[in-house]
């Protein structure tokens, strides 16, 4: 688990850093942080594989040990404002695909996890006219070749989106991810839009996933 956290968190981290390289005096608009990221395991058989099972619930990701995941120590689970819209947009861009859901005692072969986690990021800027006091005379400073950076403090939201084949895999045995997605910066905003953000950001983790559709 902890693993699993520290591999988001590096992957959102990188996500937040090519786009904080877009806008080096800060976004004006929160949907201009908004990053999806897809990726998948080249050799697999997406077209072999037809039905899926999914949670009713996404999880949110804290860094807390489950030592217990059987018993009661159960994740923390996003709030049904969000969680509905994330599983609906899933639901719906699977079976658009050609994919049939399935209850997990019904042997699927592949199952959808999906999850999110939150973090805040700050970057800032200060002018030379701060020293001027100190150090009179001067024009300004610049930064040869590169922009500096501005203050900017930001809630970043993550939604991960794993597909798990569990078909010919042995009890016991390490389940292989074979397709992901990643959507970055979705914690600012009203609830509609961030909500329609979701949206936006699996319809365009699946357009870029085509290998998926049967």
């Amino acid at each position: 688990m902890i693993m699993s956290v520290k591999l988001y968190q590096c992957l959102a981290l990188l996500l937040i850093i090519s786009q904080l390289g877009c806008y080096p005096k800060g976004a004006e608009y929160v949907e201009e942080l908004d990053l999806v990221y897809t990726n998948y395991m080249k050799d697999y058989d997406f077209k072999s594989h037809t039905t899926y099972a999914i949670p009713d619930s996404v999880i949110v990701i804290t860094g807390d040990n489950l030592v217990d995941p059987d018993g009661d120590n159960k994740p923390q689970v996003l709030s049904s404002a969000y969680s509905t819209v994330i599983l609906a947009q899933l639901n719906q861009n699977l079976q658009a695909y050609g994919w049939q859901r399935v209850p997990k005692t019904s042997n699927p072969d592949v199952l959808i996890l999906p999850s999110t986690m939150t973090t805040t990021n700050i970057y800032y800027y200060y002018d030379w006219g701060y020293w001027d006091w100190w150090y009179g005379g001067w024009y300004g400073w610049y930064y040869p070749g590169y922009y500096p950076p501005y203050i900017t403090g930001y809630r970043s939201g993550s939604v991960f989106v794993q597909m798990v084949n569990q078909k010919g895999i042995n009890h016991g045995e390490n389940l292989p991810v074979v397709w992901h997605a990643i959507l970055n910066g979705l914690a600012e905003g009203s609830s509609a839009n961030i909500s329609t953000r979701i949206q936006n950001g699996l319809n365009k983790a699946f357009s870029q996933s085509t290998y998926l559709k049967h």
